[in-house]
């Protein structure tokens, strides 16, 4: 085969790839070498894991910051939907937006372990910036509710970048934060009591994931930017990510090269091989690359050479 019968839109070669990813660099969609470095990872393989390792490399979605404010805008703005009803005017439509816009209040989603590193932080921050929300209404998640339990009902928008399993925002929503002396709060709990209306907006939102939070949290509007198909799952038996002739066999590679770079065999763990609760995908953000990825794309152990050097993993 010639290196143009190779390049179609269900296999590709070195050559095209890494092309790609250069032209990706040049227009700064990808970040510079120091950060994200596709031939040092090639590196990684043996010969005969190429075809797997250059699909994958394929496959990666990196977000750099504009990217990232456009889909926070878009999954923010769509959030519009729900405050219309049929036959409003657009006078009507638009006094409603506005309403909501200047009386929301946003704030972040906490890990299991809350940590000043999560990254519904970062997007806290954005909000000003990006959505032009007063700063005065973007609070942590336990003064928010001191804020609905001393004002009364307001809507509630929860911002982050990305949501795997789901199981962050529940356990955010069903945490009991401290309010005051002796008292302690859920938004579960205040939602019970009529506080709300509740909103989220990820940028980026598994399936898996927006079902469990449908579930547990079902007075939630989730509103993402991208609800992704699990067909993107590196390790799921119809991916998107490989064709025909290396599907069959990609599950074993993933499973062989990370047991290499010292990524262990571990369900649960956020270093398990397929990434944690399985999700095996290939996306990463500017700082940062989900615990749902795999984790070749951001390992260092070993001698192994990350394809991107992240601040946050």
């Amino acid at each position: 085969m010639t290196v143009a019968d190779l390049v179609t839109p269900h296999f590709v070669d070195r050559v095209a790839v890494l092309e790609k990813c250069r032209y990706f660099t040049t227009c700064q969609i990808w970040p510079l070498r120091t950060r994200a470095d596709p031939e040092a990872w090639l590196e990684n393989f043996r010969d005969d894991e190429l075809p797997h390792a250059i699909q994958l490399l394929n496959s990666v979605l990196l977000f750099q910051t504009p990217f990232i404010d456009r889909l926070f805008y878009s999954a923010f703005q769509s959030l519009s939907r729900f405050l219309f009803k049929p036959g409003d005017s657009l006078t009507i439509a638009q006094s409603r937006w506005r309403t909501f816009v200047d009386s929301v209040l946003l704030t972040h989603v906490t890990g299991e372990d809350p940590s000043t590193t999560d990254s519904g932080y970062t997007f806290a921050r954005k909000a000003k910036k990006v959505l032009g929300i007063d700063e005065s209404r973007i609070l942590p998640p336990d003064e928010v509710l001191k804020r609905l339990v001393n004002s009364g009902p307001q809507p509630v928008v929860f911002v982050d970048d990305f949501v795997g399993s789901g199981n962050q925002f529940v356990t955010s929503w069903h945490r009991e934060y401290s309010i005051g002396p002796g008292s302690r709060l859920s938004f579960a709990k205040a939602a019970a009591t009529g506080s709300g209306p509740f909103a989220y907006t990820p940028l980026i939102c598994t399936s898996q994931g927006y079902a469990v939070i449908a579930q547990d949290c079902p007075v939630v509007k989730i509103q993402a930017a991208h609800v992704l198909d699990p067909r993107y799952s590196a390790i799921h038996p119809q991916s998107v990510i490989w064709p025909d002739s290396l599907r069959s066999s990609a599950h074993q590679f993933l499973r062989t090269v990370s047991l290499r770079a010292g990524v262990p065999d571990s369900p649960g763990s956020v270093d398990h091989f397929e990434g944690f609760n399985s999700l095996g995908l290939t996306i990463a953000f500017e700082d940062s690359v989900p615990d749902a990825s795999l984790p070749i794309l951001r390992w260092t152990a070993n001698d192994w050479k990350p394809l991107l050097r992240t601040l946050v993993s």
